[in-house]
């Protein structure tokens, strides 16, 4: 089954050369400065002191991917979608979009800019910026899509299983799993819908990418954590949500039944943990590597994006 487009292989990666005449620069000092995080957590991230050469004002210090994408995960929520960022550490650039792509319910690319300041040939520091850049200039559409799901599904009175369920049987129930991908270039349609919640929302047919990521929008409208898990051994994408006691999986797509049949919703892969999930053999997560993230490191970023879930 083909599913998961990636876009992590439109990575754009830009060198800017900043050659400048330094004398006596003056140095910063390290600033904590709390951060807004998702459903109202502060977050506290270092604000570099850097030296006055440094044009840009507010540059983070990072340590590693997940802190990266956490950040870069909080600030496209205030509609800042560039961040700059110096690090003693060698980030990989693969594994910080995997864990962005897995919170961010649209598709997008990443421009990586690195910015070495020198003197007489020799780098002082080096400065990065990591920018998301959607696919679609509409793709705040995708949250009020999911507003308005949400609108005649969830209640307030409604507990974290029972948004769960109402959330996954909406999905299945309106969407037909689209076979026609099979017959297309893939490498030609980035921008195919039924890679995209815009698939469930718009014209209810996608492939596991779109469920995952419509699962994603509605259920972090309806303020449940979750997060998209994606296999590239697997070519297939699916959720980890948190059912208000701890983290399940659940995969929309395999409970969707092909050919479509209309109001049939399985259960076979809903709210399981990861013995159960993977029991059947037909699930299989990627080994941690420098380019793809684990079961274990896709749990450890789900709470840390959502620390109130941490157990």
């Amino acid at each position: 089954m083909i599913n998961v487009k990636r876009s992590i292989f439109y990575i754009v990666l830009s060198l800017i050369l900043t050659s400048c005449s330094i004398v006596f620069p003056t140095q910063k000092e390290d600033v904590l400065v709390d951060v807004e995080g998702l459903y109202g957590e502060e977050r506290q991230f270092v604000l570099a002191g850097l030296p006055s050469f440094v044009d840009e004002k507010e540059v983070y210090r990072i340590s590693d991917e997940k802190e990266l994408a956490l950040l870069s995960i909080i600030q496209e929520k205030e509609d800042i979608l560039k961040v700059f960022y110096v690090s003693d550490s060698i980030i990989s650039i693969d594994r910080t979009f995997s864990y962005i792509e897995s919170v961010i319910p649209y598709t997008f690319n990443i421009v990586i800019t690195e910015i070495p300041y020198t003197r007489n040939g020799e780098v002082l520091l080096t400065l990065f910026s990591i920018e998301i850049k959607p696919n679609h200039s509409d793709y705040k559409s995708i949250f009020e899509s999911a507003k308005n799901w949400n609108m005649g599904i969830i209640t307030s009175s409604m507990s974290e299983r029972e948004k769960i369920k109402k959330i996954h049987d909406e999905i299945v129930r309106k969407t037909q799993y689209d076979t026609s991908i099979l017959d297309i270039d893939l490498s030609s349609s980035v921008k195919h819908p039924s890679f995209e919640a815009t698939g469930v929302f718009d014209y209810n047919t996608a492939v596991c990418s779109g469920y995952s990521r419509a699962f994603n929008a509605l259920a972090q409208e309806a303020g449940i954590p979750t997060i998209m898990v994606s296999s590239i051994s697997m070519l297939h994408a699916w959720n980890l949500v948190y059912d208000g006691l701890s983290w399940k999986f659940i995969d929309t797509t395999f409970n969707d039944p092909i050919p479509d049949r209309a109001d049939r919703v399985l259960y076979t892969y809903y709210l399981l943990d990861e013995r159960q999930f993977l029991q059947d053999g037909k699930h299989t997560f990627d080994k941690s590597s420098e380019t793809t993230l684990s079961a274990e490191e896709y749990i450890e970023f789900a709470e840390y994006v959502y620390p109130e879930t941490k157990q």
